[in-house]
């Protein structure tokens, strides 16, 4: 998310450079919108980690089904482009399973939701563990 919202955000900056002729106002503008940029994203971040947490203690079905999902879409690649192209050339026989488009496209978000998902808790765990600084401790 932070990524798609960068762009975004050069123009507020490149906007408060231009309209807000101050110096220390442009940086504590420029500040407080990084801040909370960065704030929305943890947010965003914590919220996915908890998604993955309450999956994973919910049973063994409900934590496994997406990796489960993922090893059979694995297998089906490794069938159709390593053991397909040897029981070919040996044998003399193709042996194919045809994927839709569509499971391509659920291949890629299931590896890219893992992917995710495992660096929000990441950072999940590290902001938990991070004191807070003095300034923000009261209120």
């Amino acid at each position: 998310m932070l990524n798609a919202i960068a762009p975004l955000a050069k123009i507020l900056f490149s906007t408060i450079e231009k309209s807000v002729p101050d110096k220390d106002l442009q940086a504590k503008l420029k500040a407080d919108l990084q801040t909370q940029l960065m704030q929305s994203h943890t947010q965003e971040l914590t919220a996915a980690a908890k998604i993955i947490e309450a999956e994973a203690k919910a049973g063994w079905f409900a934590s496994s089904w997406r990796p489960l999902l993922m090893y059979v879409l694995i297998f089906i690649l490794v069938w159709n482009y390593v053991l397909g192209p040897v029981i070919l050339f040996f044998f003399k026989a193709s042996i194919t399973i045809t994927l839709p488009g569509d499971v391509w496209t659920l291949l890629q978000i299931g590896l890219g939701g893992y992917v995710v998902g495992r660096s929000a808790e990441s950072v999940a765990r590290t902001m938990a563990n991070k004191p807070q600084p003095k300034d923000q401790e009261n209120g």
